[in-house]
């Protein structure tokens, strides 16, 4: 099928590409979403939930250079390396370990803080907008350590939040009981990033703007981009099968799918499908967890959601299209029953899907470099969810020649 033009065609009907299309109806153009559709195919369901303040910190480290043989050999539960995918990851590999110094550190956290700190307050006034502030919680979110040693090893992460102006609060390990009682294990330390809210069923809240979206008059097609190409008056997006959609601005927002739909445009930029795998299990506990809580040395993540305890395990470098591996969930399953009372499993077999990320760590917003009527909109690897409405915004300034209200160098596709 061809439509007739609309205003802004949006490739990808995530929280980025959902907020984008509330963002410019809300200034008054015309949308159209092109999306195979699925939440649970999309990172924005299999996330942990997660609205950060303290998001600054990229993955690239100077601590992950060290850690680099026990990677390689996938002795670490925290990443693991599908060698049957080296060569597609490899030129992101290679630029992600260039960047894995303090300096680096330090510049992305400076890039990511406005971002970050705009994130809460937006995805709070669309929630109430669209009536969705009961699948949103501002209790903070819990990172554990085991030992002290650890704790210690984390300090230039505190050092970068005061710097910024997080508020955070470091617990005793002897307080932790009184502070979160559903935690059977005994840390050494925990931080508490107080402002960090969280959303108890992501998928959820991405239907609830796909709703809004549709209400307002925004056109949704279930469809596959071939490739986007410029015209005589805008853009165009070719669908697989056939047909057309025109737009006098298209915005490529289409996770980690955007690595192939950009590379039929002419580009190659250093994206990495970063995989990652959930599973639900009933909270058994006589105490219920009230917060997201990270344990840093047993690299899992635990969110209280409605479908039960969200068991989120570490990265895995692959293919999107890798078969599933489940090494890693089940190493952390383990793991995670000495923490919480978690008992039967939800779902027959878990989630596994793909996050957008940048060897840098900064998503990738702005015009394409030769596509003038083209915006890209993708890259937030951990935090889609989080940023996701503030970015909508961002790119509906973009599409009507507005002032960004907030710095977008960093993010600029003309990086690479």
């Amino acid at each position: 099928m061809t439509q007739e033009r609309v205003d802004v065609a949006i490739v990808g009907g995530g929280m980025v590409g959902m907020a984008t299309a509330l963002a410019c109806r809300e200034r008054g153009l015309s949308v159209t979403v092109v999306d195979p559709g699925g939440i649970r195919e999309a990172a924005s369901y299999g996330n942990a939930g997660v609205i950060s303040r303290g998001s600054i910190i990229p993955v690239a480290g100077p601590g992950i250079l060290k850690k680099l043989p026990r990677y390689a050999l996938n002795r670490e539960v925290a990443m693991r390396v599908d060698y049957g995918s080296l060569l597609a990851v490899a030129p992101w590999l290679i630029a992600f370990l260039r960047r894995c110094n303090e300096a680096s550190l330090r510049e992305a956290a400076a890039a990511l803080d406005p971002l970050c700190a705009a994130a809460y307050d937006e995805h709070w006034r669309i929630a109430g907008e669209i009536g969705a502030r009961d699948l949103i919680q501002r209790r903070g979110w819990v990172k554990l350590y085991r030992s002290d040693a650890a704790f210690e090893g984390s300090a230039l992460e505190r050092e970068l939040l005061s710097h910024h102006k997080i508020a955070f609060e470091v617990i005793d390990g002897a307080e932790l009981p009184q502070f979160e009682p559903a935690l059977k294990r005994r840390y050494a330390k925990a931080v508490w990033h107080t402002e960090t809210g969280s959303v108890r069923d992501p998928g959820g809240l991405v239907q609830a703007y796909e709703a809004a979206a549709r209400h307002r008059g925004v056109t949704i097609l279930a469809g596959r981009a071939r490739t986007v190409v410029d015209d005589a008056e805008g853009a165009r997006i070719d669908l697989e099968g056939g047909g057309a959609v025109t737009a006098r601005t298209v915005v490529i927002a289409a996770g980690a799918a955007a690595h192939d739909l950009t590379r039929t445009m002419g580009y190659r930029l250093p994206l990495a499908a970063e995989r990652g795998y959930h599973r639900h299990f009933v909270d058994a506990g006589e105490h219920k967890l009230s917060r997201p809580i990270h344990d840093t040395g047993g690299s899992y993540v635990v969110s209280p959601m409605n479908a039960g305890l969200r068991l989120l395990s570490g990265v895995e470098l692959a293919r999107r299209d890798a078969p599933p591996n489940l090494t890693q969930i089940t190493a952390v399953e383990a793991d995670a029953r000495q923490t919480l009372a978690m008992g039967e499993t939800v779902e027959e077999t878990a989630w596994h899907g793909s996050r957008p990320s940048t060897p840098d760590g900064l998503p990738v917003i702005g015009r394409a470099p030769r596509h003038r009527n083209v915006v890209f909109a993708f890259g937030h690897g951990h935090i889609g969810l989080s940023t996701g409405p503030i970015t909508g915004r961002l790119v509906a300034e973009i599409v009507i020649g507005a002032p960004v209200s907030l710095p977008i160098a960093p993010f600029s596709p003309g990086r690479f």
